[in-house]
């Protein structure tokens, strides 16, 4: 993993965490699955307001259907942001927060290797 201008392995059996905001490579050049835990969570400085601004952009990647010019459509997108937003998950919702990320996107799955680059 790259970061910053740093190099660090991830060694079996430890923990490496680090900030995704930063941009950042993780290349898993082995031949095995590499498994994940991320967490996502608010950093303690953003006020309410900044907040909801990032909250509406994430929920805007996740269902571009929010600024659709026909108001059922934008209503049924909006409804739909609001059950991703629920904790615990009630009546279907598909994701929480930050973008949700449970399967509501459309996305281009990867071939080969694991690798990510690029900005979040």
């Amino acid at each position: 993993s790259i970061y910053h201008d740093e190099t660090r392995e991830w060694l079996e059996g430890k923990v490496i965490l680090f900030d995704t905001s930063i941009y950042h490579d993780a290349i898993n050049d082995s031949e095995e699955m590499r498994y994940i835990l991320m967490l996502r969570v608010w950093h303690p400085d953003l006020t309410e307001e900044e907040r909801g601004a990032l909250q509406l952009i994430y929920d805007i990647l996740e269902i571009p259907e929010l600024l659709d010019k026909d108001p059922k459509v934008a209503d049924r997108a909006e409804d739909m942001a609001k059950k991703m937003r629920e904790f615990p998950l009630k009546d279907g919702a598909i994701g929480g927060g930050f973008g949700g990320g449970a399967g509501g996107g459309k996305g281009k799955k990867g071939k080969g290797k694991n690798k990510k680059k690029g900005r979040k």
